[in-house]
């Protein structure tokens, strides 16, 4: 069965552009569309799924974006092969430019906001801090090649973090720079991964369209007494962020 034998399902909620996303991708995966070669013309599969050209210019646009096709104003859009460098491994404390240049892209970071605060019931609650105790907190925006890819809300104890206040986050890694400093030093991180919405500040701030989803990591730090050095939020662009979760799998008896 080829693409144009096949069909989108208007009965769930699942959106038509990813559906027809999924479709070209599983004709290529399967070998029935090769390196090299065309897919359908937008304006065949406009008319063979009876669905608007803007999505299915969002289905073709995101699988550029992951490395399977490629348009060519001469050559329609063809199969090309992912850059697996493309992606993003999550390991322990590596910082962005590192991730980014493994990439062969250039990293910038802007600090949008570094200040100290006194933190609400729930922050404080949060973090584990006491009444008087204060916090920095730290926004910035990341990019690669000038495109912006992440926004990145830290917040730290004042006590413990009150050097970094001093430093170039254009150029210097938070998390290298903790682990600089006894007091500072990470023992382990937890992270909580979610797919959402973006708001009006991740399309003003990240240059987005309109439905664009966001990547989110809640990351909550700690030195080895359990202390929290860093309770923090980034939201990614789901369009040009992919992670590969690293793991090795353990065996548990009655599995």
């Amino acid at each position: 069965m080829s693409l144009l034998d096949m069909q989108v399902d208007r009965s769930t909620p699942i959106p038509l552009y990813y559906q027809l996303k999924q479709l070209i991708l599983k004709e290529i995966e399967s070998g029935h569309y090769k390196v090299g070669e065309n897919i359908p013309t937008e304006m065949q599969l406009v008319d063979h799924f009876q669905i608007s050209r803007s999505t299915v210019r969002q289905a073709i646009k995101e699988l550029v974006s992951e490395g399977y096709l490629k348009r060519e104003a001469s050559n329609g859009t063809t199969v090309t092969k992912p850059d697996n460098s493309s992606e993003s491994f999550i390991r322990s404390f590596e910082p962005f430019y590192q991730q980014i240049r493994r990439q062969n892209k250039t990293p910038r970071t802007e600090l949008l906001q570094l200040n100290v605060i006194d933190p609400d019931a729930h922050l404080r609650g949060k973090m584990e801090l006491g009444p008087t105790d204060k916090v920095i907190s730290m926004f910035r925006r990341r990019s690669a090649d000038d495109t912006p890819m992440v926004l990145i809300q830290n917040f730290m104890p004042y006590s413990l973090c009150s050097f970094i206040l001093s430093e170039d986050f254009t150029v210097r890694s938070l998390y290298e720079l903790l682990m600089s400093h006894p007091e500072t030093t990470i023992e382990n991180t937890q992270s909580r991964i979610s797919a959402e919405l973006q708001t009006e500040e991740d399309q003003k701030l990240l240059q987005l369209d309109s439905d664009v989803p966001m990547l989110c990591f809640h990351n909550i730090a700690r030195r080895s007494d359990g202390v929290i050095l860093d309770y923090a939020f980034s939201r990614y662009r789901g369009d040009l962020n992919k992670f590969v979760l690293i793991d090795k799998p353990n065996l548990h008896p009655g599995y």
